[in-house]
């Protein structure tokens, strides 16, 4: 089962830093989403000591994807940022030659 559910969390992890590469937002909810159902499911569904030893390990070893994918979201927002205060720079621009124009 275990075995299973490393896969299935790789699967995850790869999908979500995808979504974080093509800056697909509502896909990246949508992988998240699933991701804590499914966490929620493999809890739910182990009772077994060990398993939710090995379990937790696998959870701490997300988090600190998670975290590098935070990182990397902020890094995209902020790149974003740039971009959009560049695009309304240059909007200014070509208002104020289009105002000249017209005089």
């Amino acid at each position: 089962m275990m075995a299973i559910a490393i896969t299935k969390l790789n699967q995850f992890t790869q999908k979500i830093a995808e979504a974080i590469e093509l800056n697909d937002w509502e896909g990246l909810s949508v992988i998240l989403i699933e991701r804590q159902a499914y966490f929620e499911q493999m809890l739910n569904s182990t009772s077994d000591y060990q398993e939710k030893i090995k379990l937790e390990s696998i959870v701490q070893s997300i988090q600190a994807m998670d975290k590098l994918f935070v990182d990397a979201v902020q890094l995209k927002k902020t790149e974003l940022l740039k971009q959009f205060n560049t695009l309304s720079q240059a909007r200014k621009v070509i208002r104020a030659y289009e105002h000249q124009m017209t005089f």
